[in-house]
């Protein structure tokens, strides 16, 4: 597969116009707005004793067993090297691992590598001036987090700077965790990413805000941004196992093209200003990525036009009021319901007789692959057995949408209505355009796109973008969360099931969230033990409408 990226500033410069302003900071030192230092302070002296605005970290988990996949990331790096560039204010250091049927000189599989991009020339790291090459590593797991941190944290230390932008690419799938390694056949677990997070994040507030010009206003003690440019990790499940290890989160909680992000916006960030703040970079990369896929810019011959994706920016120092509102909303459900919502209730919410809301279950973009694990690339268990949030606290939110009358039997009390309108209140999203109420955010580009950013100030939401299937209305969500059929989640391999894995989850600690869905898990597990429920009725099978 070739693809080759186009830069468009013009298009970016616009979108960035729009930003909305920086929010009240919560655990990061910002300025609002922030102060810029390109001539006076940044740029004092030769090149080599500037001080980098920015270092962007990218983890490449690129040992996969498909060729179109792996020619895709193959043009990710040619795109971070001539795309990007690099400079002494915007460093740049990656480490990749290879897939096993790439090989070296020598015939041999091709050595995981770490090398740093200045000025367009790949070099070995903290050697910016000398030969171009390599460090090469050897084989690394990258499902391991000894490897990720080892990684971030030599990469803060060795590239100082007042910003710290993180990027992953490779497969992802929310709860379940994220960088397949192909030879290890192993993946990273959420715990293992946030740790080695965490790490890196502890050396910025020890070691480098103490430094003359590295910290202060404007800076934050911990990584600003982590992006993922793999499929299925705008999971509020990731977000709240990353809340205290970085500042803002980049995702998309449906697949990712082969293509992957288009990097122009971090252009943006490397070439005209470089000191823009953390928020407006979010808003405008989240931006970028879904037109380049409505316009076509971002690849050779629009191969991709069209595709349906979908990305959400979050500012996860306000994960934890989302977090408590869940709660309290689990508590409601156990209130009315002490056993949570049956399997069908799960199907009946989200039945067409229950509202209208226009959210397609999948991206229809399996045709394009993407950057998930399944050789069908559309779906996968975890994501099978989730949905948009925020389509489901409406539904929960406005009983109506599933009351008498219709196809849908559940009827939630008004204890569990009015639970759902308090998390959509913390969430603040603007209201949406419809012909029913015209008024609100409008889709652009004939129908195809619509970008949210006008969250109030307080909400974990910075910015949401999607795609708009123009002939019928209906668009991807922006944040996704555990619902619909457990069955496959309670399959044991090894001893251990993905439902072992979520309830180990940080997100799961904290709201307690398969509670609202105790009964719906009780009956799967009864269907897949053969072990009758005793809490359901006598002679009911349980794997009936599963």
């Amino acid at each position: 597969m070739n693809r080759t990226h186009v830069i468009a500033l013009g298009a970016l410069a616009t979108g960035l116009a729009a930003c909305a302003p920086e929010g009240p900071s919560a655990g990061a030192m910002e300025a609002a707005p922030a102060v810029e230092q390109s001539s006076a302070e940044l740029r004092r002296g030769p090149p080599s004793l500037w001080t980098a605005e920015w270092t962007w970290l990218v983890f490449a988990a690129n040992d996969d067993h498909d060729q179109n996949l792996v020619a895709a990331f193959d043009q990710d790096a040619l795109e971070w090297q001539h795309g990007l560039g690099g400079s002494a204010l915007f460093r740049i250091l990656v480490q990749r691992d290879y897939a096993p049927f790439q090989v070296g000189e020598d015939g041999k599989p091709r050595p995981s590598e770490r090398y740093s991009i200045y000025r367009e020339e790949i070099r070995p790291p903290g050697r910016e001036n000398e030969t171009p090459g390599v460090m090469v590593l050897g084989e690394t797991d990258t499902s391991d987090m000894a490897t990720l941190r080892d990684f971030l944290v030599e990469g803060v230390r060795m590239y100082p700077a007042r910003h710290y932008w993180v990027t992953f690419t490779g497969h992802g799938d929310g709860f379940t965790g994220i960088a397949d390694d192909a030879t290890s056949g192993k993946r990273l677990s959420l715990e293992g990413l946030s740790a080695a997070l965490g790490e890196a994040s502890k050396v910025i507030e020890t070691e480098i805000r103490t430094k003359p010009g590295l910290g202060g206003l404007g800076t934050s003690n911990r990584i600003d941004v982590v992006a993922f440019d793999t499929c299925r990790m705008g999971a509020v499940e990731v977000a709240s196992s990353l809340s205290g290890t970085a500042d803002y989160l980049i995702a998309s909680r449906e697949t990712v093209p082969d293509a992957g992000h288009p990097y122009s916006a971090l252009r943006y960030i490397a070439q005209d200003r470089p000191a823009a703040s953390p928020r407006v970079l979010v808003e405008a990369v989240v931006t970028d990525y879904v037109r380049a896929y409505i316009e076509g810019v971002s690849t050779a011959g629009r191969a991709y036009v069209g595709t349906s994706v979908t990305s959400v920016g979050l500012d996860l120092r306000r994960i934890g009021k989302l977090e408590e509102a869940l709660a309290e909303l689990v508590t409601a459900v156990r209130r009315e319901r002490p056993r949570g919502f049956t399997c069908a209730d799960v199907t009946s919410i989200f039945a067409e007789a229950c509202g209208g809301a226009g959210i397609v279950a999948s991206a229809a973009s399996a045709s394009h692959g993407g950057r998930s694990r399944r050789a069908t690339r559309s779906r996968t268990t975890a994501s099978d057995a989730s949905v948009d949030l925020v389509a489901l606290l409406e539904r929960l939110a406005d009983p109506a949408f599933c009351g008498p009358g219709g196809s849908g039997s559940v009827v939630v009390g008004p204890d569990v209505a009015a639970a759902a309108r308090d998390v959509l209140s913390v969430i603040g999203r603007p209201h949406l355009w419809t012909r029913e109420n015209p008024w609100g955010e409008q889709l652009q580009y004939g129908g195809q796109y619509r970008r949210l950013s006008g969250f109030h100030a307080l909400s974990p939401f910075v910015v949401e973008a999607q795609r708009v299937e123009p002939s019928t209305g209906t668009r991807l969500g922006g944040l996704s969360v555990l619902w619909g059929n457990p069955f496959e989640l309670l399959l044991r391999e090894n001893g251990r099931s993905l439902m072992d894995t979520y309830r180990a989850t940080a997100f799961e600690q904290r709201t307690g969230w398969t509670k609202i869905l105790q009964a719906c898990i009780d009956q799967a597990e009864a269907c897949r033990t053969g072990v009758p429920d005793p809490h359901a009725p006598a002679g009911e099978d349980p794997c009936e409408g599963l």
